[in-house]
């Protein structure tokens, strides 16, 4: 959940910098914020609770070549200065940041204390600073030093160390995100490539159990291997995003910028119809004989939920959609033949690649969607797509959710018809010009729903078919930045329990159908709440007349593609709303972007 930035250069000055890596790391946890500068002989720490502009904007530092930062989203160990990052050794001479958990921590601290450690946290971290300061001082090099006090710990950790009287920045991975950015004079480490957009487009990826020494020379990698480092060789990779994608470009919020980016990223899709090809020919060659297991978390899986009813109403294929987190319950019959279909936005979701390995080992072949290049989940893969959304900097997903569902319905309709391209392209570019032409109406409509429902207390969502999960997400919108309860429902699961919730003037927003038979069963469903109460807000074609308070009237192509036109209204409700509310949108209390820890 944590972000990690590193930078070391011939060159005094790295603070500027290495603050930008770290506020467009910020997405990743905000609880508290620091740094460590190299100052030659000595190390510069600060660190404090809040963001990085609350900790070190505006306070003045002494400079130097090489400095590391972590903006942290606690896990061992609550919110507090002491619990910030970077922790240091017993004579401050070493400086580390860490993302992930650590296993087997407790019992060796103990042990670190009764040979004279002292510990200023309550964190697992701490630990490995004074694992490595003992293996400096018993003579051990730092890198050897760093692979020892890891081999000692279990879990998941991005790990980056800075010593006095050194100009290299030390680095490991296992289950947890860290890349390396290389420059000229210069280079870099994060734990995703936005961090980094603004100093370089050329990244080397680190595997599990890497470790690396960083310098302005250039780079070295290791594995242990029998208890020994072993060079890895590895070249360096160019990544197509730009820096101008991790600016707000006016917009007050990342949020609303990416809402209005959702047009543009599905004209790009329609363009690059023919990307998706392979894959799809690939997948469903991949389905002979197995099962087909779509794996996700949080709105990626409501996405996964649209891209199976693609695959049975397009392609006519069987398909389960499993939750990440719960896939080693539910797929002990996994075996050789089946087939994952992992969907994620950062590619770095530690739910997801858990059931990754999992599956890999009971045999099953792994495909998978995702947005982040580089990421783990590309390289845990048999073959993998990219739904070129570009950076998503706001907490809650927006522009990777409609992503996602029309690479899903592009490769449905692929499986199902491989000459299907020209249509594909036609599909979403009406869906694309549709959006376009109706965005500053809809925010305004958004904008007036948001004043009606800010001060509820609950709030329900009803759809039925394709846009069940359509509902689900637009609940877990509202909930997660505006902090108002809200949950999704099946709208004919309804009256099985969640009406007797309903009292006056709870708001139901309801996501209406196009195809007539299943708009009949729904509007019998606003009756329902009506008649106790409810102030209903439904999401619409233009063209239907329903009971209801308010409307918000959408142009909808087809079914097939209303998921994708219905969630901008949603999203934009849940925006205003917080904004209604003075909540930040982009950042939602106790949430993290990239859930990196199970």
């Amino acid at each position: 959940m944590c972000g990690i930035a590193g930078i070391t250069r011939r060159r005094a000055g790295v603070l500027s910098d290495l603050l930008k890596a770290l506020k467009n790391l910020e997405y990743r946890g905000y609880d508290s914020a620091g740094v460590a500068i190299s100052l030659g002989s000595r190390l510069l720490v600060r660190k404090g609770v809040g963001t990085i502009d609350q900790v070190l904007g505006g306070v003045s530092l002494e400079d130097g070549r090489m400095g590391i930062g972590h903006t942290r989203w606690a896990t061992h160990g609550g919110v507090s200065v002491e619990n910030a990052h970077p922790h240091t050794s017993c004579d401050g001479r070493i400086a580390l940041v860490h993302n992930g958990t650590l296993d087997g921590f407790e019992r060796l601290r103990e042990e670190l204390r009764a040979r004279g450690h002292v510990f200023k946290s309550d964190t697992d971290t701490e630990v490995i600073v004074h694992l490595v300061e003992e293996g400096i001082e018993e003579g051990l090099d730092p890198i050897s030093s760093l692979s020892r006090a890891l081999s000692e710990l279990g879990g998941s950790y991005a790990v980056a160390m800075i010593s006095a009287d050194s100009d290299s920045i030390f680095v490991a991975r296992y289950k947890s995100p860290l890349v390396i950015g290389i420059g000229n004079g210069e280079n870099y480490c994060a734990s995703d490539v936005a961090a980094l957009l603004h100093l370089t487009r050329e990244f080397v990826f680190l595997e599990d159990g890497e470790l690396a020494e960083i310098s302005p020379e250039g780079i070295r990698i290791w594995r242990m291997v029998g208890g020994k480092l072993e060079s890895v060789n590895r070249g360096a990779e160019r990544v197509e995003w730009v820096p101008q994608q991790m600016e707000k470009g006016g917009y007050e919020h990342f949020m609303m910028k990416e809402i209005f980016e959702q047009p543009h990223i599905l004209r790009k899709l329609a363009e690059t119809v023919e990307y998706y090809v392979k894959f799809s020919e690939g997948l469903r060659s991949a389905l002979k004989d197995g099962w087909l297991s779509i794996v996700a978390a949080g709105t990626s899986l409501h996405a996964g939920m649209i891209g199976k009813y693609y695959l049975s109403r397009v392609s006519g294929l069987r398909s389960e959609v499993v939750i990440a987190s719960e896939f080693p319950e539910w797929s002990h019959h996994l075996g050789k033949g089946d087939v994952v279909l992992a969907v994620s936005q950062s590619g770095e979701t530690a739910d997801v690649l858990e059931a990754i390995r999992i599956a890999r080992d009971r045999g099953a072949r792994v495909f998978s969607i995702v947005n982040v290049p580089g990421s783990t989940l590309t390289r845990l893969s048999e073959d993998y797509v990219f739904i070129q959304a570009g950076p998503e900097i706001g907490v809650a997903a927006t522009k990777t959710f409609t992503a996602q569902v029309a690479v899903l319905y592009i490769i449905a309709s692929l499986m199902s018809d491989s000459d299907s391209g020209v249509r594909l392209m036609r599909d979403l570019e009406v869906v694309s010009e549709e959006i376009l032409g109706s965005m500053e109406g809809l925010s305004e409509e958004a904008r007036n729903v948001a004043k009606l429902i800010r001060m509820s207390k609950h709030a329900f969502f009803l759809g039925r078919g394709i846009n069940y999960p359509t509902a689900l997400e637009g609940a877990l919108k509202l909930k997660e930045i505006s902090y108002i309860h809200a949950e999704g429902y099946a709208a004919g699961e309804y009256k099985h329990g969640p009406l007797a919730l309903i009292e006056e003037g709870v708001p139901v927003i309801a996501v209406i159908p196009t195809e007539e038979a299943l708009v009949n069963k729904i509007i019998y469903n606003l009756m329902e709440v009506r008649a106790r109460g409810a102030f209903t807000i439904t999401v619409q074609p233009p063209e239907v007349s329903l009971p209801s308070d308010r409307e918000i009237r959408v142009r909808v192509r087809d079914e097939l593609t209303s998921p994708i036109a219905y969630a901008v209204p949603l999203q934009l409700i849940a925006y205003h709303t917080a904004v209604e509310l003075g909540r930040n949108p982009d950042k939602p209390r106790n949430l993290a972007k990239s859930v990196t820890v199970e």
